[in-house]
């Protein structure tokens, strides 16, 4: 399976050094909404800073970047 990179960043990177296998890059951007809403669930900043500073961006395995999304444009409510 391929793996994936979730890595987040504001003026510097955050990497995601283990990375996630997932089947393909529908299974990615499935990881990355929750994995984006989990974060934002728990915490209103990252690292002393706003999560409106922030983004996601998801490489493959080969470090081509597949994605990427503000974090601000993330719901952190389960819509429950």
């Amino acid at each position: 399976m391929p793996m994936y990179y979730f890595n987040l960043r504001d003026d510097e990177t955050v990497k995601d050094v283990d990375g996630t296998e997932l089947v393909d890059t529908d299974a990615a951007r499935a990881h990355a909404d929750i994995v984006s809403r989990e974060l934002k669930f728990k915490n209103d900043e990252f690292l002393d800073e706003r999560w409106s500073r922030w983004s996601m961006h998801v490489q493959d395995g080969e470090g081509l970047e597949l994605f990427s999304f503000p974090m601000s444009s993330v719901n952190s409510n389960n819509g429950n």
